[in-house]
């Protein structure tokens, strides 16, 4: 309990980190709001039947045992608490109840999120991570300032990319040519890495610069339609924007503070930022596909915005009396950098397998799966799965479970 009132104690005293907490609780609401108008996805996809869980997990079917009822129910109380919180946080200097309220949405709002990897994003990933460190992580300053250049940083290093570097994203957004598509790509990359290098100077004339870069920026892309990513960018260049107010406008009382209650240490803020940029950096580390450092890292990795493979999937369904080949189609719209992804294909076959058992002539799929990396200009096999509608075939399987296409069969 002392290690939350250290957390509260930390927020009371600074105006711009309460700020930034009705800033979070915002974000969850705007996030609610997008699921609730695309049919209330959370709940959409519990009542389909066919989870897609998250690759950490093998078998998620112990969070389906949570009733449809209770589901629901953390469903709006995720859109209430968060709501009560902005409102307390923002409007009252009661941050001992909006800190409360925050937490209980946030967990309202995990329960839901990690129900479906489908509900998966760069922006759901920033919301929920952010806010965890917001709530439970001490050194707040520092931690919250570096997350946000952190993620500002490794939103242009995802974009670092021949596939982003086309100007493809943009072309589909404005109706410009291809050179000047190429370089608003290459800009927004240079935008983004050094526009963040530079909220980390003390010198107002580089701060302000990479401020107003990135600020400028996101207006941009809110133009273009992206509501959500766009607007937790500006929300977060808003809390740096009054936390260098506030740091400029008066010292920092560290005899006095040290005194009454120690200075919090930034060993578990240190911790967080390693392993966020670890996974970012995973691409270049070497590791090979499907190994189970990669996978694990992969879950805390942003999505690129562009592709970086290309693949080619056969499937067969094989019946008691013939085989057919067929095109297993994607339970949702994708963004194209997850058009290949491999866990994401075996869910696909998987739910496939479901739906086709209601033939009684039906017995199992055969799939085979290519991938052409970009990046590196190599092809791999991800998976070559005679029976995949195995009861025994799991992700962690796929490459234990093998057959071979040869012309004789």
């Amino acid at each position: 309990m002392e290690y939350l009132k250290n957390n509260i104690w930390e927020i009371k005293k600074s105006g711009s980190l309460k700020t930034l907490g009705a800033l979070l609780a915002l974000f969850h609401v705007l996030q609610f709001y997008l699921w609730w108008d695309d049919g209330g996805l959370p709940l959409k996809f519990v009542k389909q039947g066919l989870p897609m869980c998250w690759s950490l997990m093998e078998n998620c079917d112990w969070l389906r045992a949570i009733p449809i009822e209770v589901l629901t129910g953390l469903y709006y109380g995720y859109a209430v608490f968060m709501a009560l919180a902005a409102f307390v946080l923002l409007l009252s200097d009661f941050v001992a109840l909006g800190y409360y309220l925050m937490m209980i949405g946030m967990l309202c709002g995990m329960s839901l999120y990690f129900q479906d990897l489908r509900l998966s994003s760069n922006e759901g990933y920033f919301i929920f991570f952010m806010s965890f460190a917001f709530l439970l992580i001490p050194s707040k300053h520092r931690l919250m300032r570096f997350l946000i250049v952190s993620f500002f940083a490794a939103r242009g290093l995802s974009q670092a990319s021949p596939e982003w570097l086309s100007g493809n994203w943009y072309r589909e957004h404005l109706a410009i040519p291809v050179k000047l598509a190429e370089w608003f790509a290459a800009l927004s990359l240079l935008v983004q890495m050094i526009g963040s290098v530079a909220l980390l100077f003390r010198d107002a004339r580089y701060f302000w610069t990479g401020w107003l870069l990135l600020f400028f920026f996101e207006c941009t892309h809110l133009y273009m339609g992206e509501l959500l990513a766009t607007s937790t960018g500006l929300g977060a260049l808003l809390y740096i924007l009054f936390d260098e107010f506030e740091l400029r406008r008066q010292e920092r009382e560290y005899i006095y503070q040290s005194f009454i209650r120690p200075e919090p240490s930034f060993v578990l803020g240190g911790v967080l930022l390693a392993m966020f940029w670890t996974a970012q950096l995973t691409p270049f580390l070497g590791f090979s596909h499907g190994s189970q450092v990669k996978n694990v890292l992969d879950i805390w990795a942003l999505h690129p915005e562009a592709a970086q493979e290309d693949c080619e999937q056969r499937t067969f369904a094989i019946y008691k009396k013939r085989v057919e080949q067929i095109n297993v189609q994607p339970q949702m719209s994708r963004q194209p950098a997850m058009k290949c992804n491999v866990y994401m294909r075996f869910l696909d076959l998987k739910g496939m397998c479901t739906q086709l058992q209601a033939d009684p002539d039906f017995v199992t799929l055969s799939s085979a799966l290519d991938i052409r990396s970009y990046r590196d200009n190599s092809t791999y096999r991800a998976f070559e799965v005679r029976d995949f509608c195995s009861a025994d075939l799991t992700f962690k399987k796929l490459g234990e479970v093998k057959w071979t296409m040869t012309a004789d069969r």
